[in-house]
C-alpha cells in the first residue's frame, strides 16, 4: 500500500475489521490447528526517557508516574496476565493446551526481548497462561542486544544509513510528505497540549531525515519526531487507567487519543515499515518463523514478546495492516499480538496459514476487563493478498513460505 493512500484507506480497514473482528476461525470445522506463533508487544509501560517531543510546548507539568522510566507497570502487568489467561482458554478449546493442569513439557514457548518490560510482559502472559506451572520464560543477557529483535544494533544484518535514508525517502516522500494527511491530528495535539495560545505549530516545523554520522542510524527531526512518542505517552496514560484529569490534563478524550495514535504510528511508517527498514528488522525473524513452520515436532504455542517496531516490520515485510478499537492504522497497542495459526486439513493432509492481530480495545487494557470467549479481546483476521488462495483467506503453507523468503531476498527474485 502507497504510504500516501493509507490515511484515505483507514475507513476501509475499519469496515473489514467490524468484519472480520471474531473469536471464531474463519476455515472448515473440519481444519485443525496445528501450531501457532505469536508476537506480542509488552504490556503498558512508564515512558521511555527522551519520549515526550513536545515536552516543552506543554504549558502545564508533566503528570507523574509511579513507576520508573521504560519499566512495565502493575497495571501493564496485569493487563498481560488477563491475555495469558483468554489464550489459554481459547487454545484449551482448539486442543494446543489441555482444559486443566499444566502444558506438557516442551508444548509451549515462550521467548522475550532482553528490556525489563518485555520480560516482564513474558512472566505475566505465562502466570496467566499456566498458572503455578513456573512456565520458562526465555531470554538472552538482560540489556544485551539480541539479533532476533535487534539485529541492526547487534550488527546481524547490513545496514547503511546513507542508502537506508535514500530508499526510505524514494518510497515514502520522506517525512514531511507522510504528515501532510495529518494536520487535523496534529492540531487535536495541540489542544491537548494547551499551546496554541503561545502561537505552536507543530505542523510547520522543518522535517528532515538525514543518515547518522557513525551510519548506523537515521536522524529524523520535525513534526513525526515531536508527535510520534508523545500521543505515545497520551494514550499510554489513558491505558494504564490515569484518573482522566491527568491523562493530557484532562484535553486528551478517548477520540482525540485514537485519532493521534496515528501520529505515533507514522515513526514506524520511516523506521520499520519501509521495504529497506522492515528486511532489515523482520528479517531474522521471518528466518526464525520459517523454521518453526518447517517442523512438525516442538512447541505447539509459540509466543515471543517485543517492541512494536518488530510488529510493525514484520507487518510490512508480509503486506498487512491492521487498526483495533482505540488506536490509530498500524499502531501496535499494548499487549497487541500478530499471530499466525498453522492449519491441517485431515482430508487431504495440507498445510495452510492463517495471520490474526489479537489485543485489547483501549477501553479494555484501561479497566482491565476479565476476557473469555464471551468477552474476548479483538481479534482480526489479516488477509495476506500475496499469497491467498482464491476465494479463501487463508495461504498455502508452501505459497506462504515462498512469500517470506522473497520478501527478505529480493535479489534473488
Amino acid at each position: 500500500m502507497p504510504y500516501r493512500l493509507a490515511g484515505l484507506l483507514a475507513t476501509c480497514v475499519l469496515a473489514f475489521a467490524a468484519k472480520a473482528d471474531s473469536a471464531s476461525p474463519p476455515y472448515p470445522d473440519t481444519w485443525r490447528v496445528e501450531r501457532v506463533i505469536m508476537l506480542f508487544r509488552h504490556g503498558v509501560r512508564a515512558p521511555l526517557v527522551g519520549e515526550i517531543g513536545a515536552m516543552e510546548l506543554a504549558r502545564q507539568p508533566w503528570p507523574t508516574w509511579q513507576t520508573p522510566a521504560s519499566v512495565l507497570t502493575p497495571h501493564g502487568r496485569e493487563g498481560m496476565r488477563l491475555l495469558g489467561i483468554y489464550d489459554r482458554e481459547r487454545y484449551s478449546a482448539l486442543g494446543l493446551l489441555p482444559n486443566t493442569g499444566c502444558p506438557a513439557d516442551g508444548s509451549v514457548s515462550i521467548w522475550t526481548n532482553t528490556e525489563q518490560r518485555t520480560i516482564a510482559s513474558g512472566q505475566a502472559l505465562a502466570e496467566g497462561l499456566a498458572p503455578n506451572c513456573h512456565l520458562a520464560v526465555g531470554h538472552q543477557p538482560q540489556g544485551s542486544e539480541d539479533p532476533l529483535f535487534h539485529p541492526i544494533e547487534a550488527h546481524a544484518v547490513p545496514f547503511d544509513a546513507k542508502e537506508a535514508v535514500r530508499e526510505v525517502i524514494a518510497q515514502t516522500g520522506g517525512p514531511a510528505k507522510l504528515t501532510a494527511p495529518y494536520r487535523d491530528a496534529i492540531r487535536s495535539m495541540e489542544l491537548i497540549l494547551d499551546c496554541r495560545a503561545t502561537g505552536c505549530d507543530i505542523a510547520a516545523t522543518p522535517s528532515s531525515l538525514t543518515p547518522s554520522g557513525d551510519n548506523r542510524g537515521m536522524n529524523l527531526k520535525g513534526s513525526i519526531a515531536i508527535t510520534s512518542g508523545t500521543a505515545q505517552v497520551f494514550l499510554l496514560q489513558y491505558a494504564e487507567g490515569m484518573p482522566l484529569d491527568q491523562v493530557g490534563w484532562g484535553r486528551a478524550t478517548r477520540e482525540r487519543i485514537a485519532e493521534i495514535s496515528r501520529l505515533h504510528a507514522l515513526l514506524f511508517d520511516i523506521h520499520a515499515r519501509p521495504d529497506y527498514m522492515a528486511r532489515r528488522i523482520a528479517g531474522p525473524m521471518a528466518q526464525h518463523v520459517l523454521a518453526m513452520l518447517a517442523r512438525t515436532d516442538g512447541p505447539r504455542l509459540n509466543l515471543m514478546v517485543a517492541s512494536d517496531n518488530n510488529i510493525a516490520a514484520l507487518t510490512s515485510l508480509l503486506g498487512v495492516h491492521f487498526q483495533i478499537d482505540g488506536y490509530g492504522y498500524d499502531d501496535p497497542p499494548p499487549g497487541g499480538a500478530f499471530g499466525l495459526e498453522v492449519l491441517r486439513d485431515p482430508t487431504t493432509g495440507e498445510r495452510y496459514v492463517r495471520s490474526f492481530y489479537q489485543a485489547q480495545t483501549l477501553e479494555q487494557l484501561r479497566q482491565l476487563t476479565p476476557l473469555s470467549r464471551t468477552q474476548p479481546p479483538v481479534i482480526q483476521w489479516l488477509a495476506i493478498d500475496a499469497c491467498k488462495m482464491q476465494g479463501s483467506e487463508v495461504c498455502r503453507l508452501s505459497d506462504f513460505e515462498a512469500l517470506l523468503h522473497r520478501r527478505t531476498h529480493p535479489e534473488q527474485r
